[in-house]
């Protein structure tokens, strides 16, 4: 049976509506009718003359054989003529079926179709009336038969007709593979072989898909049958009959199902120019298309590519849109790219003086007619265009008509200059000259005529390219140009670069405008010009007092101090560094002595000037310094009076007049006066900040000042603060002075001394003078007249005399003895001898006051009353200079308590414990071994078995190595205590040596055994000592394979089998080699066996015996199959073949008496139905089976073959198979198989049914299926 592929086919429907709007197809139909003469096959019977040939089982008529004559077509006259046209109808007028059959024993026979066009294939279906191929493929064309491709393989047996073509189910829909489904020998006729063009199995998305009609599209189809079926007696040596007369071709009926090929754009189909075929082959196309297939577009639908119809799409193709210029136009697929896919059309010799893709532009010097339609054929006008600035001779677009202006020229014609160009001209390239107006300097373009330029605010020059005066940046601001804001005071005039606005700096001053000093300079303030008091010089007369510390905490002058100016004096202040000569202010820092009431004193005495002190009555005034302030309106042509008077606001001069840093002044006032400094001074001047008082060399912009070290001061850092001494790179030191023994704050600047009271040193005045303690009240020293220095905190005594010691010398130092406070001196301890002697060794000696003797206090180590020996367990020569008592060196394997544990002059051990030994007890005693220098000496715990015997005596601990207890193991020995054999040797306790294991290479997992028992590691199935035996429940030949026993435990006696046969030990009533059967004998399932009826005694035996080497030789193949030939062996595949037989006749076991009732029955039946019916069998006669059973006879009764059976036992099997190579080993499983199989399958059965050898072939085919049992005997396996 078969199934329509799942492709969009139509069957009953020729209306041309169902084409609208999506894809359209033909009906399906039968392409074999009508199409006789394009049907041919390659062997046809009779052709030259009567052919004979014969059918294989004929049972319905009397005739079996008959005569085939194709000399003419079939008739109802000539019914014996098989022309291929017989399979496009299987019968005539009058019911009588016809057929196409071959030439007799041809196996090379094709069927060939061959369609006038391209039509689409859906299925082919070929009805067999003779015995379907044992092989044969499919294949189209796609070109009239100029190439040809394989679409399927059939055969019975894949692998051996088709070896290289996959034989499993096809994974993907375009797998070419071999199917074996339909070519099974049965039926014997009637039999079919289906083809389906698209395998349902898989699921298509796109039925129209090109590689989806790539495989059922064709021209062309031919069946090749590439081998006849036989039964397997071609190659018997026949005395009356050819073979080949029964092998042949024979074919019904042929359907090639498909309909014609339209891509999707005809839903029929009209003939060809003859009419022939119920599927006609020329598509009638519709969706603008043409051609044979619908194929391409119609004349004039090319504005899209062709495509065929999609599953939900008819793919119509589009008109082209000439406009009404042309009457032809073909696809440019470029076009169709540029336009993305709206139009891919090209109109062809477009008239009307019309060009373009779409005949839609007008030809050169031409152009669209704005007040005409596109179609209109005037629609196309001369181009007007001013030569002096177009190009082209006059050429304009063809749609606009704009012409094609020079490069500096615009307009419709070409008739004026661009934006920022004039003069036209037509001997210019470009037509217009450029405006040299600067685009930032000038308002809009220059004159389309003259070229002249309007600047704009302050821009100036004939093309407006440069600023005014006093301005800068053209095009940099929004008024065109910025000012250049020169500073007043750092800038030499008002002026400055054009370009980039850099005012004319004076010397030492930078930036754009000139109001910063450069690095490492500065510009001076107001309060510049300082002269300090102590530097004057007092006035004639006067009465000035040198500087002196204030008691302030914070001093408020500057410099070294200031001066005491008394009533009636003054001081001369000598002013010579004045950079410019202008009018200064005076400003005097002072501070009066007393804050009482004021009064007003002369400055100056040829000025009316008066200073007001403080007090009633002045007597004093403390004067720091005089400094002189530029007046700033003095300084000509400076600045504006605006700017003054910002200046006298904000009181600059006031806050300028202020000793110190600028840094708090408003930027107005900071401003005004770097300007005006930068004038005075004529730029800026350099910083000199002192680099050793100063953190670096630059300094603050305004003032100067460096930015100086911890208590250094001054504008340029190199000045000691007040109350700090010792410039240096480190700055200056705070004097510190202690006010408890100081009479002033001050100390000396380059010393840093303070001034002391009396009986007070040092250079701060904190310490007490030599001789005295207890700052600052100062004590005389308490020394027992044994020193005359004593600690200043705490008056301890220190370098006291005469060996004395103690706070306060009133005792003696180590080493002495005595009373220094009674007067009694101090004198030396003879331990043995003096301190200084180098041979002391005590800590300290005392004198007894009653005996006047001196006791030692020893050292550790030495002993007796003046410590002049050595302890127990400490040695030394203190005869010698330097010696003393030292630990004897034993590492502590001694008693410290004995006295002679070692020598006490040379420190030699003499009774070493702990199993040690040597001058130091550094090592183990012979038969220890361990770390003696951790008193960690074990015995050693070698095996006497496998030690050397010379290192071990009787009754003493074997010798091993004194550091790791190793022992010196015999051969093959290993391990630390020589306990145990090495890997691959055993038997410890063996006589001589450890025995090696000999393990089987083969057999064995390693050759390492068990070290006691010689165990070897075998592997599965095999065992003994060495491995060279089958082990427990194994049995076979170990030099070629062990095989399991698989005794059934409920049916043997024990598990283990016999180890030569592999016979199971059963119990009564069970049989098999694995004891999993009920005997013959017995029935029921297994386990529950009860005996059978008495008559199977008859034949039971016999039946036995075969059942038992049925069982061998099946579970020989189970287990040595796969490792004597390759899978894809020839022989492999006919022993695998016999082995479901062989298992077959194993399961035989006994019959019921109801089962030999039943058989009874049908032995009768088949008597009866045989004598009815004649049995025609087209391969042997009955005579011939009757001598092919004979033959079977002749070969020796059942008896004797079961001999032959138990002689191929495992044993001697296994001894033939290690003479012969495996090919041969094959051979003879395969011959043993056949002949025994064919031999005693029929005599086993006759003797269990009693059958007539002449009706051995219909019941073995009844009962077995197989139908070549008795040709079987005929191969030369039976030889």
């Amino acid at each position: 049976s078969w199934t329509l592929p799942r492709l969009p086919f139509v069957t009953d429907s020729d209306h041309e509506e169902q084409c609208i709007g999506s894809s359209c197809h033909p009906r399906v139909g039968d392409l074999m009718i009508g199409r006789a003469a394009q049907l041919s096959a390659s062997s046809t019977c009779g052709l030259k003359g009567p052919q004979n040939y014969c059918i294989i089982g004929y049972l319905e008529g009397q005739e079996k054989c008959f005569t085939c004559d194709s000399r003419l077509p079939y008739h109802r006259n000539n019914p014996n003529s098989h022309h291929i046209e017989n399979i496009i109808s299987t019968s005539d007028h009058t019911g009588r079926r016809k057929w196409w059959q071959s030439e007799n024993g041809v196996h090379q026979v094709s069927i060939q179709l061959d369609l006038e066009a391209m039509f689409q294939f859906s299925h082919l279906v070929l009805t067999f009336k003779s015995f379907r191929p044992a092989a044969m493929l499919v294949e189209q064309s796609k070109d009239f038969g100029q190439s040809w491709k394989v679409i399927r393989y059939f055969a019975e047996d894949c692998a051996v007709h088709f070896p290289s073509v996959p034989d499993e189910p096809a994974w993907n829909i375009d797998n070419v593979v071999c199917d074996s489904r339909y070519s099974s020998p049965e039926p014997s006729t009637g039999g079919e072989v289906v083809l389906k063009a698209l395998d349902p199995v898989f699921e298509i998305e796109n039925p129209n898909a090109p590689e989806i009609q790539n495989l059922i599209t064709l021209t062309n189809i031919r069946v090749n049958f590439t081998r006849l079926f036989t039964l397997g007696d071609t190659l018997l040596a026949r005395r009356r009959r050819n073979p080949h007369v029964k092998y042949y071709y024979s074919l019904y009926n042929m359907v090639v199902q498909g309909r014609c090929f339209c891509n999707g754009h005809a839903s029929r189909c009209v003939p060809e120019d003859r009419g022939r075929g119920d599927v006609h082959g020329r598509c009638v196309c519709q969706h603008n298309t043409a051609g044979k297939n619908c194929e391409r577009c119609q004349e004039f639908y090319n504005d899209s590519p062709w495509k065929p119809g999609g599953q939900y799409t008819s793919n119509t193709c589009k008109r082209c849109n000439c406009h009404g210029h042309s009457d032809s136009c073909h696809f440019d697929a470029d076009r169709y790219a540029a336009t993305s896919g709206v139009s891919g059309g090209v109109c062809d010799d477009c008239r009307h003086n019309k060009t373009g893709p779409q005949c839609e532009l007008c030809r050169p010097f031409l152009y669209q007619n704005p007040q005409r339609a596109m179609d209109d054929p005037h629609a196309c006008i001369p181009c007007d265009c001013d030569p002096a600035g177009s190009l082209g001779d006059g050429l304009c677009d063809a749609s606009s008509g704009q012409c094609f202006c020079k490069e500096h020229v615009e307009g419709q014609r070409c008739d004026r200059c661009k934006q920022g160009f004039f003069n036209l001209r037509q001997d210019s390239p470009t037509g217009c000259q450029e405006c040299e107006c600067h685009s930032l300097g000038s308002v809009g373009s220059c004159d389309q005529w003259t070229g002249s330029c309007e600047c704009m605010p302050l821009a100036s020059g004939p093309h407006c390219d440069r600023c005014v005066v006093s301005f800068w940046g053209l095009g940099n601001s929004v008024f065109s140009c910025s000012p250049c804001e020169c500073d007043i005071g750092g800038a030499h005039n008002h002026t400055c670069f054009p370009e980039d606005g850099q005012c004319h700096c004076l010397p030492n001053i930078v930036g754009q405008h000139c109001s910063d000093p450069a690095h490492g300079y500065f510009l001076p303030s107001l309060n510049y010009f300082l002269y300090e008091a102590e530097h004057a010089t007092p006035m004639t007369g006067g009465n000035s007092i040198p500087p002196r510390a204030s008691s302030s905490v914070s001093p408020l002058w500057t410099g070294l101090g200031f001066v005491r100016v008394v009533d009636g004096a003054g001081l001369v202040f000598t002013v010579e560094n004045l950079p410019a000569s202008m009018e200064y202010q005076l400003v005097i820092h002072y501070e009066p002595e007393f804050t009482e009431n004021t009064n007003s004193m002369p400055l100056f005495p040829s000025l009316d000037t008066r200073l007001r002190c403080f007090g009633r009555q002045v007597h004093s005034c403390f004067v720091f310094q005089m400094g002189l302030i530029p007046r700033i309106d003095s300084v000509q042509d400076f600045c504006s009076q605006r700017v003054l008077d910002s200046y006298h606001r904000f009181d600059c001069i006031g806050l300028a007049a202020r000793p110190g840093s600028q840094d708090a002044l408003p930027k107005v006032c900071e401003q005004l006066i770097k300007s005006l400094s930068a004038r005075i001074h004529h730029g800026a001047i350099a910083c000199r900040c002192n680099v050793i008082g100063s953190l670096r060399p630059a300094c603050s912009k305004l003032g100067g000042f460096c930015e100086c070290k911890p208590n250094v001061i001054g504008r340029c850092c190199d000045t000691c603060a007040p109350l700090t001494f010792g410039f240096g790179p480190e700055g200056c030191t705070r004097c510190e002075c202690d006010p408890r023994g100081s009479v002033s704050e001050m100390c000396d600047q380059v010393r840093g001394q303070c001034a002391c009271r009396s009986q007070i040193k040092g250079r701060r005045c904190d310490q007490c003078q030599s001789g005295l303690w207890g700052f600052p009240l100062c004590r005389l020293c308490d020394c027992n007249g044994l020193s005359e220095v004593c600690e200043e905190l705490t008056g301890e005594c220190v370098n006291c005399r005469e060996h004395a010691a103690g706070p306060s010398c009133n005792r003696c130092e180590v080493g002495y003895y005595g009373n220094p406070v009674s007067g009694q001196s101090c004198q030396p301890c003879m331990c043995p001898d003096s301190l200084s002697s180098g041979r002391f060794f005590a800590t300290s000696c005392q004198q007894d006051l009653k005996s006047s003797s001196v006791m030692c206090f020893c050292w550790e180590g030495h002993t007796g009353a003046h410590c002049d020996q050595c302890s127990p367990g400490f040695y030394g020569n203190l005869t010698l200079p330097g010696a003393h008592c030292q630990p004897c060196p034993c590492n502590n394997n001694i008693d410290p308590d004995d006295r002679d544990a070692c020598d006490s002059l040379t420190g030699k051990c003499l009774h070493c414990l702990h199993n040690t030994r040597g001058p130091q007890c550094q090592h183990c005693i012979l038969g220890y071994y361990g770390n003696a220098l951790q008193s960690d000496c074990k015995e050693c715990s070698c095996d006497r078995r496998g030690t050397e015997v010379g290192h071990c005596h009787q009754g003493r601990p074997c010798f091993c190595d004194p550091t790791t207890g190793q022992c010196p193991c015999r051969t093959r020995v290993a391990g630390v205590l020589c306990d145990e054999c090495e890997d691959g040797s055993w038997d410890l306790s063996g006589a001589l040596e450890c025995q090696a294991c000999r393990c089987d290479p083969a057999n064995s997992i390693s050759n390492i055994c068990d070290k006691v028992t010689g165990q070897c590691p075998c592997h599965p199935g095999f065992g003994g000592r060495q491995c060279d035996k089958c082990g427990d429940s194994y049995f076979g030949n170990p030099d070629l394979q062990c095989l399991s026993c698989d005794c059934n435990l409920e049916g043997s006696e024990h598990p283990p089998c016999n180890p030569e046969t592999g016979e199971c030990l059963c119990r009564a009533g069970v049989a098999g080699i694995s004891c999993d059967e009920c005997a013959p004998g017995y029935e029921s399932e297994f386990p529950s066996c009860k005996k059978c009826h008495p008559c199977t005694s008859l034949w039971i035996q016999n039946v036995t015996n075969a059942q038992k080497a049925a069982q061998r030789m099946k579970t020989f193949i189970s287990h040595h199959g796969n490792n004597q030939h390759p899978p894809g062996s020839h022989y492999w595949q006919q022993m695998l073949a016999m082995y479901p037989k062989l298992d077959a006749l194993a399961n035989l076991t006994c019959l019921s008496l109801s089962k030999v009732e039943n058989m009874e029955k049908l032995y009768l039946q088949i008597r009866i139905r045989n004598s009815n019916k004649v049995t025609m069998d087209s391969i042997d006669t009955r005579q011939e089976i009757k001598l092919k059973l004979s033959m079977c006879r002749n070969r020796g009764n059942l008896a004797a073959l079961e001999q032959k059976v138990k002689e191929l036992s495992e044993i001697k099997l296994n001894q033939k198979v290690r003479k012969h190579s495996p090919h041969q080993y094959l051979s003879f499983i395969l011959f043993f198989i056949f002949r025994f199989y064919s031999v005693l399958k029929m005599e086993a059965m006759e003797q269990l049914l009693g059958l007539k050898p002449d009706i051995c072939h219909f019941v073995h085919l009844k009962l077995s299926r197989f139908q070549f049992v008795c040709l079987l005997l005929s191969l030369p396996y039976c030889e």
